[in-house]
């Protein structure tokens, strides 16, 4: 997790010293802004630190999981089809339900519950492309990310496969 953060870092530092982007140019004072920043910054810090529980293990809930981040950031930051600024509240709410999700699947990971696994997983779907103001990402979460996460499990532990014969 440390050196994802150091390599994001130190990323934005080299870009900003060859002065393809300016933080000073940054809409800092824009509602829009900082809730889709939040969420992008809580989403880094939630995909570093459950990547040390699942491994480097790629499933179905995985996949369908960016299918809804791919969807709602294109449409959020860049095609802007149908994206909607306020309620800001909704918005919010949905960076709220996003964090939830995303502690809940950390917790899950530790107590090894599927249930919460799930749940999390459903927050996360549900919370994401609302944080991002993306109507688009919100029909993929409902089409694919629901009906994908459905049989998500735990990963088995190494100390299982290694013991077993």
């Amino acid at each position: 997790m440390v050196f994802r953060s150091i390599a994001v870092l130190a990323l934005i530092g080299v870009l900003w010293l060859l002065g393809i982007i300016d933080p000073g140019a940054l809409p800092l004072h824009s509602r829009g802004f900082q809730i889709c920043g939040a969420t992008v910054l809580l989403y880094l810090f939630w995909s570093a630190a459950e990547s040390k529980y699942r491994g480097g293990s790629a499933s179905l809930p995985y996949t369908v999981f960016y299918a809804v981040l791919l969807v709602s950031a294109i449409d959020s930051f860049l095609l802007e089809l149908t994206t909607y600024g306020p309620p800001w509240i909704l918005r919010w709410a949905g960076m709220v339900l996003f964090t939830s999700g995303s502690i809940l699947r950390l917790a899950a990971y530790r107590t090894r519950s599927v249930r919460h696994l799930r749940l999390g997983r459903y927050l996360q779907l549900a919370g994401l492309p609302v944080a991002l103001g993306s109507i688009a990402g919100t029909v993929v979460a409902i089409a694919a990310g629901i009906p994908g996460s459905i049989n998500e499990e735990l990963n088995k532990p190494d100390d299982d496969a290694e013991s077993s014969p």
